[in-house]
């Protein structure tokens, strides 16, 4: 069943989920006059997808940056288990998104001149992982994904889509509470497109992680168990399946 209402952070309140992150009166301003957050209110869910939409300009993925701690708000605040993001130092939100959080985009962002298995071990080494415990973890999330036999070749020699996966690979490899994903099909064909969305709703749900992820296709937040629509940097309603 679909449900679509005006939103209302009480409303999407459940007893039988466990809400990992949280948004409350979320505000960024730039100047006086331009205004990204205007008070958004939001929980995400664990293991549950989220697709964040509307029209260019409205503050989607400026949300999905504040959510990730990538960008501080000006008010509010984001909250991840006992923690204010906005009141963390630079340093600590960025170990958090080596350890915590994971991330796929649209070009997927992979290091051209390391091979695929070596772009899934990066970011675990980075946060201290040994080599071999990083290498063991990375193949299985490349074969889990259908990527077995192509750990060795570099970007350039994979597909759009072979591309992607490993970039859902190097996001997933750190056991995430959150996955954040701006527009991960947008450049693809629509038939890769809807494959590897299915496996990266797929991989999400199977490890537990809540996915976040901003797009412009309808029929990709149609997937989603949630869809939240933004206008003039508000959350203006929300679908839920």
């Amino acid at each position: 069943m679909t449900t679509t209402h005006m939103y209302s952070p009480q409303s999407t309140a459940q007893s039988t989920v466990r809400t990992v992150l949280s948004a409350r009166d979320l505000s960024l301003a730039y100047d006086r006059n331009t205004h990204a957050l205007r008070g958004v209110n939001l929980d995400i869910h664990a293991g549950q997808s989220l697709a964040i939409m509307g029209p260019s300009g409205c503050g989607k993925s400026t949300l999905l940056h504040c959510l990730a701690g990538i960008l501080a708000p000006t008010g509010g605040r984001v909250i991840y288990g006992d923690r204010d993001l906005s009141e963390m130092r630079d340093a600590a939100r960025t170990k958090l998104r080596r350890t915590d959080f994971g991330f796929v985009f649209q070009d997927g962002q992979l290091l051209p001149e390391l091979s695929a298995l070596e772009n899934v071990m990066l970011p675990r080494m980075l946060a201290g992982v040994s080599r071999g415990k990083a290498k063991k973890v990375a193949r299985q999330w490349l074969a889990a994904l259908g990527l077995e036999g192509l750990e060795d070749r570099r970007p350039g020699q994979l597909s759009g889509g072979q591309a992607q996966r490993v970039a859902i690979a190097r996001a997933l490899a750190g056991e995430p509470s959150v996955v954040y994903a701006d527009e991960p099909t947008g450049a693809l064909d629509q038939q890769t497109g809807q494959e590897v969305l299915a496996l990266l709703l797929q991989a999400t749900a199977n490890a537990g992680s809540a996915l976040v992820m901003v797009t412009h296709d309808p029929n990709v937040a149609a997937a989603c168990a949630r869809t939240i629509t933004m206008r003039d940097g508000q959350i203006e309603r929300e679908v839920t399946r």
